[in-house]
């Protein structure tokens, strides 16, 4: 068999059986009969004999024709084009003075005419196709004996199919499952098997490598800005510089990730590749890219690993690397991390790492749950149970049961762009839940927080409209809680978002109110329903007077605007007194209910009776 590094058995199989199949349904009744045939005397018709020679000159594969002597009776017209000879300047002649096939191995002529060699090549096989004065092709080929006269096999017919395009096909498959198709370079898959040798070499021989993740700073404001167009190319453009920075003799750049970039420098001194890797920095830092014009500016980070005995795996090094370039980001990008093994940043960051694995582990195994925490009317006749406001609440458990604190996990899907599906499951588990008590009365309203990054998600807004019309969830059992940093960030797309949904019946809170240094400025532009005044001016409202005038200022702004008020951290009675003093309508916190599983909610909900609690005075 010619190896040719692309197709699998399974693919040739596959392709083996196309080409019986065409051949059996070109051929027809006739070369049916002939190909079924088992030894002994075969007699054929004229016609038998006719219908197989139309067959032949019919079908799709090169079929050669020749006596039992190695003459040729006939070719096809697909044997016409393989061996760019017309059919009846070939008939007559000894196959051999025509063309030849070759073991693809030894190079040698295959003896197709011997009986035994015919006999055990009733399936086929790979060799290459000698044509005089014509290059070798590599081609695929059966030989089977046949009768045409009665007597014992007087007939050879053997049959071609010319490889060449197949393998171009697979040479092309290949180079896409290897290289990135946009830039070029090796994609990631090649990369790290670049890398699995350097790993190799590094343990076995000692050989000194070093690793590079380049990642662009920022690009996302590329983009954002000029167009997705400019982005693309804007990294063919630093693909280009980076490649043109490297020794292409020893080095190795592959395109690792969308604005991310691996450069394996080879057999080189620490020393050395460092300088290299810097030196790679500032050509990024100088290039002037220009679109339509205008000059545009961007730097990258480096995360820098040296290869040694040690070193380990790919994954590790891609780890460490990784880890390292998001320290030199943290730092404010256009730098170059050095790991180094007592790094207590990178350490940091790999735990970060493995937190990644741990939610994608997490939703796989159901070790999230959601929480309600009612948000109370500060009335003291309004303290009825069951509640009916509620701030859903995220909660992860692990193997023990053990609640993990939001503060863990919710910075690190926010680093990897992992809200977007957090929120995705909150809003499914929720009206999975809400859905039983969709015809209570009066409802409740569950307060779902969203995410910055699920805002910028274009599908999110579908997706949410697509689950209350699955839940059939009356919309004014939502409300959706939109911090004000995240509002003023993202403030056209937080303005659809908002319009949409409070024109299908749901209401918008503004989370963390006052923190923000234009509040009241940007307050105008979103039609929201409540304002959640941050817990940071509610928590020291007894004995912090700059606390108690944000929140009575709050308070009055929140009247003119027709928009209710909801104060978090109520930890206490004398928290309670003091917000009810100011006209503050809701309260959230420990000293009105700590938060409760979402399942107790719903069941609460269910039970026929209302029971009053005690007032709170």
């Amino acid at each position: 068999m010619i190896e040719t590094g692309v197709p699998s058995m399974w693919t040739q199989s596959l392709w083996y059986l196309a080409i019986a199949v065409s051949l059996l349904g070109s051929i027809g009744a006739g070369i049916w009969f002939f190909l079924r045939q088992r030894g002994g005397s075969r007699r054929v018709s004229v016609d038998q004999e006719n219908i197989l020679i139309a067959a032949l000159m019919d079908v799709e594969e090169a079929a050669v024709l020749a006596n039992k002597h190695g003459f040729i009776v006939l070719i096809n017209p697909a044997a016409e084009k393989l061996l760019r000879q017309r059919a009846r300047s070939t008939r007559g002649k000894y196959h051999t003075e025509v063309f030849h096939l070759l073991d693809p191995a030894k190079h040698s002529p295959i003896p197709w005419m011997e009986r035994n060699h015919m006999i055990r090549q009733q399936i086929f096989r790979d060799c290459l196709f000698n044509c005089h004065g014509l290059q070798d092709v590599e081609i695929t080929y059966l030989v089977k004996p046949l009768s045409l006269t009665g007597k014992d096999d007087d007939h050879i017919l053997l049959l071609l199919k010319d490889q060449s395009e197949l393998r171009a096909l697979q040479a092309h498959l290949n180079y896409v499952q290897m290289n990135d198709p946009q830039t070029k370079l090796l994609n990631r898959k090649s990369f790290e098997l670049k890398l699995k040798t350097a790993l190799d070499e590094a343990r076995q021989q000692g050989v000194k490598h070093s690793f590079c993740h380049v990642a662009l700073d920022q690009f996302k404001l590329v983009n954002d800005t000029l167009g997705h167009s400019a982005g693309d190319a804007f990294i063919e453009r630093i693909s280009h510089l980076l490649k043109n920075s490297i020794d292409k003799r020893r080095d190795v750049l592959a395109r690792i990730g969308g604005d991310e970039f691996g450069i394996l420098f080879r057999e080189a001194e620490p020393i050395d590749a460092l300088r290299k890797a810097e030196s790679l920095r500032n050509a990024v830092m100088r290039y002037n890219f220009v679109w339509d014009g205008q000059p545009h500016k961007i730097t990258a980070s480096v995360g820098f690993v040296p290869i040694h005995k040690q070193s380990g795996t790919p994954n590790r090094v891609f780890s460490l690397a990784d880890a390292a370039c998001r320290v030199a980001k943290a730092k404010g990008g256009n730098r170059l991390h050095l790991y180094r093994p007592d790094d207590v940043e990178i350490n940091k960051h790999r735990g970060q790492l493995v937190w990644i694995g741990r939610l994608r582990k997490a939703f796989e195994s159901g070790e999230f749950r959601l929480y309600a925490q009612p948000i109370q009317p500060l009335e003291p006749r309004a303290f009825l149970k069951p509640f009916h406001h509620y701030e859903i609440l995220l909660r992860l458990f692990d193997a023990e049961g053990k609640a993990i604190s939001p503060d863990e996990f919710i910075p690190v899907a926010e680093y990897y762009s992992m809200m977007p599906k957090l929120d995705r499951w909150v809003v499914k588990e929720l009206l999975t839940h809400v859905r039983r008590i969709a015809k209570c009365n009066p409802l409740p309203i569950f307060a779902i927080n969203l995410s910055g990054q699920s805002l910028d998600d274009p599908s999110f807004l579908k997706y949410v409209l697509d689950m209350i019309k699955w839940a059939a969830v009356p919309p004014n059992m939502l409300c959706f809680e939109i911090t004000e940093r995240v509002a003023i960030s993202n403030l056209a797309l937080a303005h659809k978002f908002i319009d949409t949904l409070k024109l299908l019946g749901c209401s918008f809170s503004l989370d963390d109110f006052g923190t923000g240094v234009s509040s009241f400025a940007y307050l105008k532009q979103l039609p929201v329903n409540y304002l959640k005044i941050d817990g940071s001016f509610v928590k020291d409202i007894a004995t912090d007077d700059v606390g108690r005038a944000m929140v009575q200022s709050v308070h009055q702004v929140g009247q003119l605007m027709s928009v209710k008020t909801i104060a978090e951290y109520v930890e206490n009675e004398q928290i309670i007194r003091i917000l009810r003093d100011i006209g503050i309508e809701f309260g959230q916190g420990y000293g009105i209910s700590r938060p409760i599983p979402l399942p107790d909610v719903i069941a609460t909900h269910l039970q026929p009776t209302v029971t009053a609690a005690t007032d709170k005075t």
